[in-house]
């Protein structure tokens, strides 16, 4: 005989008692709480799943957002269609050209790199003058033209910027390239 069944023989009077009162409903909580347990187990994957999903959404949202703000600057204020669109094309390609400019590594000092960005961003002061021309005087196409303008000369300074230093860096890979094979 094991200790076991010897334990349950010497105990037997113990095993045949009934539960005290409230022991069915002490067991139905205890029962629900480890539902409840496995459940938050089972959901707290899906949660953090799911609260990446909207802090992807919402990120996008507010670069898509921000995006447009800057590229959109002005087009509320044009009246004429023809020049909305033109300016809403010219911003594009700017904030274009302007982040593939930021994305460019400049050789030597990153110093440089900065003024020639705060030097474009001051260009910028001359256009928030027009808006202020074309706001006390809607639809005046000499404004609207000069905004177009702005933004065409801002596209061929960033235009030649982006092809100057497009152009040192070929030049400076070529050298070290000679410089290896001699």
């Amino acid at each position: 005989m094991t200790d076991l069944e010897r334990y349950i023989i010497n105990h037997r009077d113990t095993f045949e008692q009934e539960p005290e009162k409230g022991h069915a409903d002490r067991f139905q909580r205890k029962m629900a709480r480890q539902q409840r347990r496995k459940l938050v187990q089972l959901m707290w994957p899906a949660t953090k799943i799911a609260a990446v999903i909207l802090l992807i959404i919402f990120s996008g949202m507010w670069i898509i957002d921000h995006t447009l703000k800057q590229s959109t600057v002005t087009a509320s204020f044009i009246p004429i269609p023809e020049y909305a669109e033109a300016e809403h094309f010219y911003a594009t390609q700017v904030n274009l050209k302007y982040n593939e400019l930021k994305h460019i590594r400049f050789l030597g000092d990153t110093a440089q790199k900065e003024i020639m960005l705060k030097e474009l961003t001051g260009m910028d002061s001359l256009y928030l003058e027009l808006q202020h021309d074309l706001n006390a005087n809607p639809g005046d196409e000499r404004v609207l033209q000069a905004m177009i303008e702005y933004y065409q000369v801002k596209l061929d300074v960033l235009n030649n910027i982006i092809q100057q230093l497009n152009a040192l860096q070929h030049q400076t890979k070529q050298t070290d390239h000679e410089k290896t094979n001699l």
